[in-house]
């Protein structure tokens, strides 16, 4: 969920649903029905114990509006404390049972514990880990809207742990082990996360929107769009706007297009100096055409960031192919390098005799020919070391005693597939 990179003690950052003192909000926000479509935009800016959004009090009401030119019924509550935000969300529930279509789209603090994902109201305090107790379930939220028959949840928060980092290493140690794997909903469910598990989500320049808000309301303004093939140009779109920095997480059971349509918006169009300068795109289909072959499930829309020209990290940047520590195929994507000495990495896998597969998106740090990254507070980090710009060593440390007692390190040759 997007929240203030600067902040680190920041969960997540958009708001939730209504209260009492947003219900003079309802009547501006809601629009015609359409074949029964309800959508739920939840916007808290204002927290009681953490710092405010800013940017949420332009996100929220910009999706709403276009909620709205869709034809949905739509709710716009801001700056919700738990108790208002239970109503809001079990009357969005109520109402959207026999539906065709329900939308929901959270903009707030957001915190991760092990697989689950919560929302935080406005008056929550993230100070304390009985904290938890106040927050609202994602889980049970998605199980919720089953009535309706199309659904589409948005949460635009981050993924990360709040206060102080109490519970941070267990966030991005289970975003290891997760794997890129996001739970599934029922049929006819796309579930977006702005951000990947243990990240945080960027909030943009003050008094604009966010990058993912602007992304997705790129995406809404044509007046016609297709749920089944939205993550893929919405994750493009957004890799786009944050030079690489920022991952869409998707769940997606559609197994058939499903069109959107309503009057047409006026979003500004995406600024980046990767928009602004196509050469900097680069493009991955050798890593895709890999990933199929292997097994690996590489999400679609991925591209990577290629530095100023002249820069001595360009030739890290695109996708490499090697063998993992357990003898499986595996592919690593350098998306981005940045000053000063950072990188953004994806790297998928498949260990050879287990059904452990998926993708983590993760950061690294560059010096001289190599990218160290570290999977998680639990693994000791691995290296990326190139020898010339199309090859080089994967070094990792795997196994070699009962239990994994006893570690050792190990290279495997790289190959460039792409960049």
């Amino acid at each position: 969920m997007p929240a203030r990179s600067a902040a680190p003690r920041r969960v997540g950052r958009r708001t939730i649903i209504a209260g009492a003192a947003s219900a003079l909000a309802f009547p501006a926000i809601r629009g015609q029905a359409q074949a029964g479509g309800v959508a739920l935009v939840i916007g808290n800016s204002k927290y009681h114990w953490e710092a405010s959004l800013p940017n949420v009090k332009r996100d929220a009401p910009d999706i709403a509006k276009r909620f709205q030119a869709f034809g949905l019924r739509t709710e716009l509550v801001q700056d919700a404390g738990l108790d208002a935000m239970r109503r809001a969300v079990d009357g969005f529930i109520s109402a959207g049972r026999g539906t065709n279509f329900a939308a929901l789209y959270f903009a707030g603090y957001g915190a991760a514990w092990g697989s689950d994902t919560y929302l935080v109201p406005a008056d929550a305090d993230l100070s304390n880990p009985a904290a938890v107790k106040n927050l609202i379930l994602v889980k049970a939220l998605r199980e919720g809207t089953d009535g309706a028959v199309h659904r589409l949840l948005v949460f635009d928060n981050c993924r990360n742990n709040p206060a102080d980092g109490w519970r941070q290493r267990e966030a991005a140690d289970f975003a290891g082990s997760m794997a890129g794997r996001v739970e599934q909903s029922a049929p006819n469910t796309l579930t977006l996360f702005s951000t990947a598990p243990g990240r945080v989500a960027i909030d943009g320049p003050p008094g604009d929107n966010s990058p993912f808000a602007a992304a997705l309301m790129r995406q809404f303004d044509s007046g016609s769009v297709e749920l089944q093939g939205l993550p893929t140009r919405l994750r493009r779109d957004l890799l786009i706007a944050t030079a690489g920095r920022q991952v869409l997480f998707d769940g997606n059971t559609f197994q058939q297009p499903f069109v959107l349509r309503g009057a047409p918006g006026r979003s500004a169009g995406n600024r980046s100096g990767w928009a602004a300068d196509p050469s900097r795109v680069v493009e991955l289909p050798n890593a895709y055409a890999f990933a199929q072959q292997s097994g690996l499930p590489l999400p679609p829309g991925l591209v990577a960031h290629r530095p100023p020209p002249g820069s001595p990290e360009a030739m890290k940047v695109g996708s490499y192919r090697f063998v993992d520590g357990n003898g499986g195929p595996a592919v690593a994507i350098v998306m981005s390098v940045e000053e000063p000495g950072a990188a953004e990495l994806i790297m998928a896998l498949r260990p050879r005799g287990t059904n452990n597969v998926g993708w983590r998106f993760f950061r690294g740090t560059f010096s001289g020919g190599s990218i160290q990254y570290v999977p998680s507070t639990k693994q000791p980090p691995g290296q990326i070391t190139w020898s010339d710009a199309n090859s080089g060593l994967v070094t990792h440390i795997v196994a070699t005693g009962p239990g994994g007692a006893n570690k050792a390190p190990k290279s495997s040759p790289f190959t460039r597939l792409d960049g």
